[in-house]
């Protein structure tokens, strides 16, 4: 664990708010806040919250309707905004796109020193080029154009409304320093192991993807670190910076890559290392999507995290470790079953 820096040493009580705090991220996020002794003002669209830990504070609040910024960010230090929506369209738009806007706004009103924002690699579409890096071409955003994005309308519709919300920040920027990330593909340890509940098609016609996987402990430690480092005076005033948060380049690159690891531990024939030449897949996309795009569908692509490397980050797990964790446990289940050892490895 890396020792807190000076102005944790000199601030431990500074207070965060942490939008879409109960999400796959959030949850992280706040633990991880908490342990480093960082209070914590909480959203939630739930009435009950679990985690009633000391030094948190949880606020009922749903993005799509009308909410008080001005007092939900009042006192804070800094802003995590991870609240979104995903599957409606009406609800994106208000969420995605209406609620970020006003959160910057009540941001640069109330003096916030940082304000990280969780966007997404969707933002690019299905670009021209395999090499994405954060000056490559991103999607129209003020229209829906199917031949930018082979991907569901529900999916080109998050990717825009996430552009629209870093344009509301670009637009608000003021005094408030703002950091966006855009993370690839968010898995825990539970979700690598899960790839063995895919339907027997996806799994044979998605061997061969790349995964774009990046580690949900990595997400969390690197918004709190830029966060961190956005108080800290690193960025100006105003200043908004947009970084690619992923590992490409890691060994475990594609899905087969992690099943020929798992299978042999597991004995799992749903971990069994078969795979159809990629043609067979981008026939069945083509087939789905009623169109052939002249660009590169999303397992093609490479998302450049040069940008992310020359700032001063690096990874605190990275993604071999989060699978050696999931090997870890496919071992120990195995052994649990053959009635072998029940103690963890």
């Amino acid at each position: 664990m890396r020792k807190p820096n000076r102005r944790q040493l000199l601030m431990p009580d500074a207070l965060v708010l942490v939008t879409g705090a109960t999400g796959r991220i959030g949850k992280v996020v706040v633990a991880d806040l908490l342990d480093r002794g960082y209070r914590v003002r909480a959203t939630t669209r739930q009435a009950a919250a679990e985690d009633c830990r000391e030094g948190i504070e949880w606020r009922v609040v749903n993005f799509a309707s009308l909410c008080d910024y001005p007092l939900l960010v009042e006192g804070c230090d800094a802003i995590i905004h991870l609240a979104a929506e995903l599957g409606d369209k009406y609800r994106m738009l208000q969420v995605n796109v209406g609620a970020t806007r006003l959160l910057a706004k009540a941001a640069e009103k109330a003096g916030i020193g940082a304000f990280c924002y969780a966007s997404s690699v969707s933002v690019y579409g299905s670009g021209r080029t395999v090499e994405i890096d954060e000056g490559s071409a991103v999607l129209t955003h003020d229209r829906d154009d199917r031949s930018e994005y082979w991907a569901l309308p529900y999916v080109r519709e998050y990717g825009r409304t996430k552009l629209c919300g870093e344009m509301g920040l670009r637009d608000a920027a003021w005094q408030t320093r703002y950091i966006i990330l855009r993370p690839t593909v968010v898995v825990s340890v539970a979700e690598i192991i899960g790839i063995r509940d895919w339907s027997p098609v996806k799994r044979l016609l998605a061997a061969h993807r790349h995964a774009h996987h990046i580690y949900v402990g990595d997400v969390s430690d690197a918004l709190i670190w830029f966060m961190q480092r956005a108080l800290d005076g690193a960025y100006k005033p105003g200043e908004v910076a947009v970084y690619n948060l992923a590992e490409d380049d890691c060994a475990t690159r594609r899905h087969i890559d992690f099943m020929r690891r798992a299978y042999p531990v597991s004995r799992d024939s749903r971990y069994r290392p078969l795979e159809v030449h990629w043609f067979a897949d981008w026939m069945h996309d083509f087939l789905r999507f009623h169109t052939l795009p002249l660009r590169n569908p999303l397992w093609r692509m490479r998302f450049a995290n040069d940008r992310l490397k020359a700032s001063g980050y690096r990874f605190r797990y990275g993604m071999e470790k989060a699978v050696d964790q999931a090997i870890a446990q496919l071992r120990k289940e195995s052994q649990e079953n053959r009635g072998g050892s029940r103690h963890p490895l």
